[in-house]
């Protein structure tokens, strides 16, 4: 990761310097709000866009259980995580590069698919990903950005919920803004390929977010549970792997993925007992074919 030190914030190497973390009171209390005020930022950039792009990542899970966590803390964030159609490299649109360096924004020096600026004493990331049918893994090129290449992410573009944002953008004024954001099926298959799928790198944060997105769904638990299954139906290409990882990693109270999770909130025994069979019950009801 990128270790530094604000000397005019005083923030830690941690603090300032990560997208990602191993536990839930790492996650600075104003990450979420900056990652907010990021997306309204880059947003009026990017409206011409709004039939190619969608909002994924812990964003998309905030926006879809905020309110509705039962319990749970909610969702935490230090990046914004973009999913690009191919139909957005034409030169007609010209270049979102050229438009986030306006913006403020610089390539990350570590990471080459990744923009970073600082918000608030805090370093926030702009994260843009594509589902490149030939190329399930790695980067791909869209318009003049270097994306990820998501298996999954078409079906993020074909099923978007319009959520009103409202919030300061990074300037300190007040906007609102219609943001399409990936609804919970396709959601629920990024998220478990982003813990347990061919790339996946089982940040615990990934499993708890798992969790949210079942018990926390603003439509209520059975109609994420639902949505899930519906990937299946519709031959998601990525479902399989999304399905695998359920089956492996959360089909058991001891598995990777509940334990993983009830670290992420450094539960006590009696919660972590609760929060991992909650997370279980949903990955038995989600692999039921219906």
């Amino acid at each position: 990761m990128r270790p530094l030190v604000n000397c005019e914030t005083g923030l830690n190497s941690q603090e300032v310097g990560m997208s990602k973390y191993d536990q839930f009171n790492q996650y600075p209390s104003r990450g979420l709000i900056a990652a907010e005020s990021v997306l309204l930022s880059v947003w009026p950039t990017l409206t011409r866009h709004q039939d190619d792009i969608v909002l994924v990542g812990g964003l998309a899970v905030h926006y879809l259980t905020r309110g509705q966590s039962k319990g749970w803390p909610g969702a935490v964030t230090m990046d914004v995580d973009l999913g690009l159609s191919l139909a957005v490299d034409d030169d007609r649109y010209g270049s979102i590069m050229d438009d986030m360096r306006g913006l403020g924004f610089s390539p990350d020096s570590e990471i080459k698919n990744r923009l970073v600026r600082e918000v608030d004493g805090l370093k926030m990331y702009l994260d843009f990903m594509t589902d490149s049918g030939d190329k399930p893994t790695g980067t791909a090129r869209v318009s003049d950005v270097i994306t990820s290449a998501v298996p999954g992410l078409n079906r993020a573009l074909e099923v978007r919920r319009h959520v009103e944002v409202e919030g300061l953008d990074i300037y300190g004024v007040r906007l609102s803004a219609e943001i399409p954001v990936c609804e919970i099926g396709p959601l629920l298959v990024l998220k478990l390929n982003a813990f347990g799928g061919p790339t996946g790198r089982r940040h615990p944060k990934d499993a708890y977010d798992v969790l949210l997105c079942v018990t926390g769904y603003i439509d209520g638990a059975t109609k994420a549970i639902e949505a899930f299954r519906d990937e299946r139906k519709v031959s998601n290409p990525a479902y399989p792997f999304a399905s695998h990882a359920l089956e492996r990693d959360f089909s058991r109270p001891d598995a990777d993925g509940p334990m993983r999770a009830a670290s992420f909130l450094q539960a006590d025994a009696k919660l972590s007992e609760r929060l991992r069979e909650e997370l279980v019950t949903a990955a038995r009801f989600m692999l039921v074919e219906g």
